[in-house]
Formats: structure tokens, C-alpha cells, sequence
């Protein structure tokens, strides 16, 4: 009897580290995983507006205010007509807008269109470079310093 006795509670001991072990690595595995996400979030919205920079550097980018959102605006000419593509954040979302120059501030923000998700998306201009400050829902912010080769805001 006490030999059945000591078996069971070894096995139950057993079950019980087991059953312990299992719930850690659950909570490790959701706490890498939320943080890897957040981290990409972030670099996958630096990684895009800096492939902007670059693809759109050839008309001139500058930084402006559109409706009461900061934005980074690229110029571009098509058989002579300029059209502007907006990268601004609205409603949580990194949006862009392509449109003909003039026509910006009557468009709605909501008209750009969705990339991917952002809680705060900020560009400013000084000295020949764009700082891109990024922040996501967490609260933890990234930055990025881009030269653009055609100049900002018209240098």
C-alpha cells in the first residue's frame, strides 16, 4: 500500500511540474512573440517610408501640413502635369495619397490610402535631412535620419 502510495504522489508531482513548466513556456512564448511584433510594426513603417524616400527623390520632398496633419510630400512630373504622393498617419494608420499638386488640401484624410498600422507618425525637415519619428501603441517611439539626394522642402 505504501508503495502504491509513494508512486502516485511521485507521479503526481510529476503532473503537477509538468502542468508548471508548460504554463511558463506559454507566458515566455506570448511575451517574445507580442515583442517581436511591435518591434517589426515599427521597423516594417521605418523600412517603408525610407524605400519612399529613396523611390520618390528625384522632384523634390518636403514636409507640409495637410488639413492639420504633418505629412512628407514627394513631387513628381508626368507629361508635364506635377502630382504630389502623400505619407501621413490618420485614424491609426500610416496612409498615402497620390494626387495632383493643388489639389491636397481639399482632400479628405480618410481618401489615402491604408498601408499598415501606426499610433503616431511624425517628419521634420532641418538641415538637408527628414527625421521620422514613429510610435507605436505601446508608447515606444523610433526614429530615422533620411538624406534625400534632390533636397528638402525645396534645398
Amino acid at each position: 500500500m505504501l508503495d502504491t502510495a509513494v508512486v502516485l504522489l511521485l507521479m503526481g508531482m510529476f503532473v503537477l511540474l509538468s502542468i508548471s513548466v508548460m504554463v511558463l513556456g506559454i507566458s515566455v512564448y506570448n511575451n517574445t512573440n507580442k515583442l517581436s511584433s511591435e518591434n517589426y510594426a515599427q521597423r516594417t513603417v521605418l523600412s517603408y517610408v525610407a524605400n519612399q524616400v529613396r523611390r520618390g527623390d528625384e522632384g523634390g520632398i518636403e514636409t507640409r501640413n495637410i488639413n492639420g496633419t504633418g505629412a512628407l510630400v514627394f513631387r513628381q512630373d508626368f507629361d508635364g502635369t506635377a502630382y504630389l504622393t502623400c505619407l501621413y498617419a490618420y485614424d491609426g494608420e500610416l496612409r498615402e495619397l497620390f494626387t495632383e499638386d493643388g489639389t491636397e488640401q481639399a482632400l479628405e484624410l480618410a481618401s489615402g490610402v491604408p498601408i499598415m498600422p501606426v499610433a503616431d507618425l511624425s517628419f521634420t525637415a532641418r538641415d538637408g535631412l527628414i527625421e521620422v519619428k514613429v510610435t507605436e501603441a505601446s508608447g515606444e517611439m523610433q526614429r530615422l535620419l533620411l538624406t534625400p539626394r534632390s533636397g528638402v522642402n525645396g534645398r
